[in-house]
């Protein structure tokens, strides 16, 4: 399994893997643990927010690179359902 520690996407942490899928692929996993909020303190969410990759990819760099690109997207568009 691939793995990234803790990144941020907009005021949103959160850290990124690869989860394994049929046929020797791999999906992209999204764990959002936390958030900055208006007075610039780190909140945590117990337990994270997961989100997996509607697609599955051949390599797994593919899929961290499409879990990133999903936590950008999920927080960018505010689809989290935490208001910061």
């Amino acid at each position: 399994m691939g793995f990234e520690g803790c990144l941020l996407a907009e005021d949103f942490y959160y850290w990124a893997e690869t989860s394994p899928a049929p046929q020797g692929q791999f999906y992209g996993v999204v764990h959002f643990t936390g958030w900055r909020d208006v007075d610039d303190v780190i909140e945590s969410l117990d337990p994270p927010l997961t989100y997996t990759t509607p697609d599955a990819y051949r390599w797994a760099s593919d899929a961290l690179e499409a879990a990133h690109a999903l936590a950008r997207k999920l927080a960018a568009e505010g689809d989290l359902g935490i208001e910061p």
